[in-house]
């Protein structure tokens, strides 16, 4: 591999090697502070991704939206190139260096979510979420690929669950200080230089976007290319063609094919609520911007990411038991567990009933957050595993943000009679995506434990 071949401007040069103790291996210390300012960046992509959620009743009456409209706005918008760039991401993860990919990603989706608050029509909007999906596809295939670089087999677990409480964390706090920063604007009417007075729901897009362009700094400066690590054998790691990829894949389809398709099925639930679920709590029980922001501050920073740390503690002492399909098995768990939490939570009648069940709900929905990325790593030789990660996530975001939320909304416009049905609509989702979900992982475990077997 020639330094041209390996690098980008910015990015050391990454040597092969194996094993944690392996010559210019930085510590597992600085592992985890690497892990953590990922994490940090995961937490602003989500904040950034789901913030529009908070505010889809009021951008629909500003703006004059249909529920449909709306959807498109909060799924296709983002998932459009969100998907459509995360295989060319995959390969440049592959074969370049991976933390300035990250940074630039991090900048652009962070001066896009300011542009959000800045649309005026729908299709200003639309493309400008368009935008936020270009910079956030860069970010988890290339935390896919860094991570296991820094970390044994056996720490892959938790760690890979501590990146991902970026996702609950952001979640929460999108939905905590959206909330109180909605309900602030809606009575201050605030006006901001350059820009004079803005709508109420424009305002959060303005307040977290800037914050995004420190954390792109901070990886930039910060952040090392840690050396890859060697194949087993101790054959040297070369970034294959994208048809090696594929013939690889291909060959081992009988765990790629329903270990793919089970996760992306568990991801439509998780997408549902993330969308719809803000609008279910305001319109079925009458919660402001500002107490839904409390469920979810309560649900998804503090349970969401209890359960992603569970998760992935749970896995790594499974798996040190010798248990290699550990991540597989706790996910599939984790969803017969949470299905009926859900369901009780939108079909609740009490406004109090139905966040408790919620909120527990999200605990078990967000055990599998880390182990879908653990599980898909441990399948797959080093480096392809940018490309193999940016597959998942193309497939999974692909169903995941592009039907949940119009497969909802359309239930909730043309089969349940209206906005106010919301909740059944959630419901069915659920129930749906959940079981197919857990028979799909159920398949996928045997063949995953021989194939995890030859690789190690």
């Amino acid at each position: 591999m020639t330094p041209s071949e390996g690098t980008v401007a910015g990015d050391t040069p990454e040597a092969p090697a194996a094993g944690p103790s392996r010559e210019g291996a930085p510590s597992e210390a600085y592992g985890f502070y690497v892990v953590g300012v990922l994490m940090v960046a995961y937490m602003f992509s989500f904040i950034d991704r789901t913030l529009l959620s908070l505010v889809i009743d009021p951008i629909r009456k500003d703006l004059g939206l249909s529920e449909t409209q709306i959807s498109l706005l909060v799924g296709f918008a983002f998932a459009a190139f969100y998907t459509l760039l995360g295989l060319p991401f995959g390969r440049w993860v592959d074969t370049r260096g991976r933390r300035n990919l990250i940074a630039i990603g991090i900048a652009l989706w962070s001066v896009a979510t300011v542009f959000c608050g800045l649309a005026t029509s729908f299709w200003r909007l639309f493309f400008a979420r368009m935008a936020v999906g270009v910079g956030e596809a860069t970010l988890s295939p290339a935390a896919y690929s860094i991570i296991p670089d820094y970390f044994t087999p056996k720490r892959l677990g938790f760690a890979m669950g501590v990146y991902s409480c970026g996702v609950t964390l952001g979640g929460g706090l999108a939905m905590l200080l959206g909330g109180l920063v909605v309900q602030w604007a809606a009575t201050a009417n605030p006006v901001l230089p350059v820009v004079g007075q803005v709508a109420a729901w424009k305002v959060p897009f303005l307040v977290v976007g800037l914050p995004g362009l420190i954390v792109a700094l901070v990886v930039f400066t910060t952040v090392r290319e840690p050396p890859r690590r060697l194949e087993k054998g101790g054959a040297a790691s070369v970034a294959p063609k994208i048809s090696e990829v594929v013939g690889y894949l291909w060959r081992n389809k009988r765990v790629y094919a329903p270990l793919f398709a089970g996760f992306s099925a568990i991801v439509i639930a998780g997408y549902a609520f993330n969308v719809w679920g803000p609008a279910y709590f305001m319109r079925v029980h009458g919660y402001t911007p500002a107490g839904v922001g409390v469920i979810y501050g309560i649900g998804f920073a503090l349970f969401g990411t209890l359960g992603v740390l569970s998760g992935g503690a749970i896995s790594d002492r499974f798996a040190a038991k010798g248990a290699l399909d550990a991540p597989i098995r706790v996910s599939m768990w984790s969803a017969v567990i949470q299905a009926p939490l859900f369901v009780g939570a939108y079909l609740a009648p009490a406004p109090l009933a139905a966040a408790a069940l919620f909120i527990v709900a999200l605990f078990f929905g967000s055990i599998y957050g880390g182990l879908q990325a653990a599980a898909i790593q441990a399948l797959t030789p080093n480096r392809m595993r940018g490309q193999v990660a940016a597959l998942y996530l193309t497939i999974a975001n692909m169903i995941g943000l592009g039907l949940a939320p119009t497969w909802t909304a359309w239930m909730t416009e043309h089969v349940f009679g209206g906005p106010k049905m919301v909740g059944v609509s959630l419901a069915v989702t659920t129930v749906v995506s959940l079981s197919v979900g857990v028979l799909l992982l159920a398949l996928a475990m045997k063949p995953a434990r021989r194939q995890m077997e030859q690789l190690l």
